[in-house]
């Protein structure tokens, strides 16, 4: 049984507005007079709680998801999520799941947040960046959603040169322009964090994360085109001349543990048929605009893949039937990761307990999960990654006091006509 890391999605979903049936597009047309700030507060509160349970429970990772216009979580900025989260924990690794790239007027202020959260997180951020759904970020007007990937592509680039080379250096592309990015403070890690590309298939979001060595964090794809498109990312790997390595591709899927499948289905059925029908209530349009992808990718996704069908439509017993939803017993959750991380060769496993579980439940399902099902996929000492070795950047305050730092000057200070040193010696 391969070995597999396990990350947990802590997100919780404001979940008192009125029903979405009759509505169009739960990120358009919901208003935001619904919002009440106490239950707003009680929401974020519960994803901390959620955070500090993953770390407790010895899970490899949170994550949150950055999210717009939308009630299914509060965090409009996953980099300013990460940072707290990263005060309410200790040793965890944390994915900033976003930023949204194409939001950011450029990659350079992004890579300022970038760097300031892995340096506040003691070098235990990573980051996803996903290309964004249209109805959450085309409707800030920032941008013409015909550029979006050929801007998005840039970037990355940008972001990868800024973490590659020193600065001052200048940048002149096709939509970004500066005459010199000299980026303060730097990243905590070498060469920077680790970046997961979230992708919903298409063929240029494959590559690009092949291309970068990243990894590869594929969402609400049915299994046979999502089998397909790991095939493709191992391929374009290797022409890129990296190593085969199954921690680059990472599954993400609902998981309920009970004592039986029966019990599983009994407490989260309702929960998990409410998201659907209500968070998730996105027309194909809206969220792929005209250019969001190629006409290929557009064709591949409309004929079966990402989306073709209306997930608010979905029943349980469709949902289950695959393995984007896993209800059941520890020994079917570890019979069906098994069969699907196998079958697309994932060696990372990005976990969503429903968002709307009582606090109790998702204690419940999680404490089960982690006690009988995750120790099969481990390691003979039980450890997560981040028991077993620190994060790349992460030192105590003890090893730093023992280290000489890099001193790139003695600074002085000009008195009486007298430059002086500023610090003893």
């Amino acid at each position: 049984m391969p070995e597999l890391e396990f990350y947990s999605i802590v997100d919780r979903s404001y979940r008192w507005f009125t029903p979405a049936q009759n509505r169009e597009s739960i990120g358009i047309d919901l208003p935001n007079s619904e919002y009440d700030p106490d239950l707003g507060q009680q929401v974020l509160e519960e994803v901390a709680q959620g955070a500090q349970r993953a770390e407790r429970l010895g899970f490899d990772g949170l994550l949150i998801f950055e999210q717009h216009n939308t009630p299914l979580a509060l965090f409009p900025n996953a980099l300013t999520g990460a940072a707290w989260l990263s005060a309410k924990t200790t040793g965890i690794k944390i994915v900033a799941g976003g930023p949204i790239l194409n939001a950011y007027s450029s990659p350079v202020r992004l890579a300022e947040e970038i760097a300031l959260v892995d340096t506040v997180s003691n070098g235990r951020l990573t980051v996803a960046l996903p290309l964004g759904i249209g109805a959450q970020y085309h409707g800030y007007g920032a941008m013409n959603p015909v550029h979006a990937r050929a801007k998005f592509r840039e970037g990355v680039e940008l972001l990868h040169k800024i973490w590659a080379e020193d600065g001052p250096f200048a940048w002149e592309g096709e939509h970004y322009h500066h005459p010199y990015v000299n980026v303060w403070p730097r990243q905590r890690q070498d060469p920077h964090p680790e970046v997961f590309i979230t992708a919903a298939g298409s063929r240029e979001t494959i590559e690009l994360a092949a291309k970068y060595d990243a990894t590869y964090q594929a969402i609400l794809t049915p299994m046979p085109i999502l089998t397909k498109n790991t095939q493709l990312f191992r391929d374009l790997r290797e022409e890129y001349g990296h190593k085969p390595d199954r921690k680059k591709i990472a599954a993400v899927i609902s998981i309920h543990t009970a004592e039986t499948d029966e019990i599983a289905r009994a407490e989260v059925e309702k929960h998990a048929l409410w998201g659907l029908q209500n968070v998730l209530r996105f027309p194909f349009n809206q969220s792929f605009p005209p250019g969001h992808v190629s006409q290929a990718s557009l064709r591949g996704m409309m004929s079966g893949g990402y989306r073709s069908s209306d997930p608010s439509l979905a029943t349980w017993e469709q949902i289950t039937e695959g393995y984007s939803y896993i209800a059941g017993s520890p020994e079917t959750v570890i019979r069906k990761l098994t069969e699907l991380t196998d079958a697309i060769g994932a060696g990372r496993v990005i976990c969503s307990s429903d968002f709307t579980l009582p606090m109790w439940l998702q204690e419940k399902a999680q404490t089960i999960f982690a006690n009988d099902v995750i120790p099969a996929f481990r390691a003979p000492d039980g450890l997560a990654v981040w028991q077993r070795e620190k994060p790349v950047g992460y030192t105590t305050a003890t090893e730093r006091a023992g280290r000489k730092p890099h001193y790139a000057g003695t600074p002085t200070v000009g008195v009486n006509g007298e430059y002086v040193p500023l610090l003893p010696q």
